[in-house]
């Protein structure tokens, strides 16, 4: 199992930090460049990896957090990586900010999605980027291989994701995993 999640400045690392304990000996930090990331959170982190040395045969699982998102529309070494990503079927899971690039990619096009803080907010300035996406009143989403969240709903997102991953024996593991982590939030 190869699991990796995107830096890129201003990301929310409490968004994917239950996935990050969750899923650690399978993880890897991808950035776009290989630099020190700062979080949302003020916090400094350098990636394992860049885009650019990842092979997109061993991603099974890729994480995009949400945060400031706004530097990454631009980003078309992301984009290309997620569109290979996901023409291989591979999961690509993207919380808040992380579902906006996805929908600003057009990668949920045609899909059920939802993301931003609250859910996806679709004003006359940005229906271009949400016209195509089939918005569902849902903190999590699965579409295929694509999972979408809300941020307020990390916990959630990060059992969808580590369902996706295979950990969880059952389904009561991953209630039972869920309760404990709304306990210590």
């Amino acid at each position: 199992m190869k699991v990796y999640v995107y830096y890129y400045d201003r990301f929310a690392e409490f968004e994917v930090a239950h996935i990050c304990c969750a899923l650690g000996k399978y993880l890897t930090a991808a950035a776009t460049e290989n630099k020190i990331i700062t979080s949302i959170e003020c916090q400094k982190f350098l990636p394992d990896t860049t885009l650019a040395e990842v092979n997109p045969d061993d991603v099974d699982i890729f994480v995009i957090p949400g945060g400031d998102p706004k530097n990454e529309y631009k980003n078309q070494q992301l984009k290309d990586f997620l569109f290979k990503l996901n023409t291989k079927g591979k999961i690509i899971a993207g919380i808040c900010g992380g579902a906006e690039i996805m929908a600003f990619y057009g990668l949920l096009d045609a899909k059920r999605a939802n993301g931003d803080s609250n859910g996806f907010v679709v004003t006359p300035q940005n229906e271009y980027i949400y016209n195509k996406i089939n918005i569902v009143d849902q903190d999590v989403v699965c579409d295929g291989n694509l999972i979408t969240a809300v941020g307020q709903a990390y916990c959630e997102f990060a059992i969808e994701v580590q369902k996706a991953a295979g950990i969880f024996a059952n389904e009561q593991d991953a209630i039972d995993t869920l309760k404990w982590y709304k306990n210590i939030k």
